[in-house]
């Protein structure tokens, strides 16, 4: 039954190789237009930021609408709530494999391959990671000849805590407009907006910028599980 359901989804499979890809193309071709033309003498790994976050926000796209979508068609195929709930959280599953695990492949292929190709470009002997601590005076003109790449990537762990929340995040919006319809809408909309100015309001900066701790992180990890449970208790019943 996996199989078949899987077969019927193939096409989000080539959605998500068609945008985590094409952006990485598309940036990598400005970049390498500007090391040709501009010649600069420093680079910025950008893959290795960028894609993950694409990635789960693609994630989270496709989550919100099986969750929505294809568990309703489910049911209306004959398919009981805990048979349509598998199908769905196997799906999901992994497709959030599939897309982080390309995002980190093409962060590992900008990070390996193509710095000494932007190199070439910009008319470099070499490349080499920038340092923050400053260059000795001998070393300077060495320093020059070499294009200063920063190293500007998201730590491995975040891969996985993007996939989660991704699908914790979109499973809760598809489901609560399956459950209450367009009034589903406005609270999601609701919560957006809280999520944008409460903040504010409270006196802290926007998003909490500067002020993560334990107990917020905390807080944050809470209500996704919270929102998680509740959006599998709403399949199940």
């Amino acid at each position: 039954m996996f199989k078949k359901f899987l077969k019927m989804n193939a096409g989000d499979f080539a959605l998500y190789a068609a945008v985590t890809g094409g952006l990485f193309l598309l940036g990598e071709i400005v970049i390498l237009c500007v090391m040709a033309i501009v010649k600069p003498d420093t680079g910025v790994l950008l893959a290795g930021i960028v894609l993950p976050i694409v990635a789960a926000f693609s994630l989270f796209i496709m989550s919100f609408t099986n969750s929505w979508v294809t568990f309703d068609l489910a049911l209306r195929f004959g398919r009981t709530r805990r048979q349509g709930l598998g199908l769905v959280a196997g799906l999901l599953a992994l497709e959030g494999v599939f897309v982080m695990a390309l995002a980190a492949l093409l962060a590992a292929i900008e990070r390996f391959l193509l710095p000494g190709l932007w190199a070439r470009l910009a008319g470099r002997d070499g490349w080499t990671w920038m340092s923050a601590a400053p260059v000795p005076e001998g070393a300077e003109r060495l320093s020059s000849a070499f294009l200063q790449v920063e190293d500007f990537v998201l730590a491995w762990w975040w891969y996985p805590v993007l996939w989660a929340a991704a699908l914790a995040f979109g499973l809760f919006a598809g489901v609560l407009l399956q459950r209450l319809g367009p009034k589903g809408a406005w609270v999601l909309w609701c919560l957006w907006m809280g999520a944008c100015f409460g903040p504010q309001l409270l006196g802290f900066n926007m998003w909490f910028i500067g002020d993560w701790n334990l107990g917020l992180i905390a807080g944050c990890v809470a209500l996704a599980l919270a929102g998680f449970v509740w959006a599998v208790w709403s399949m199940l019943h």
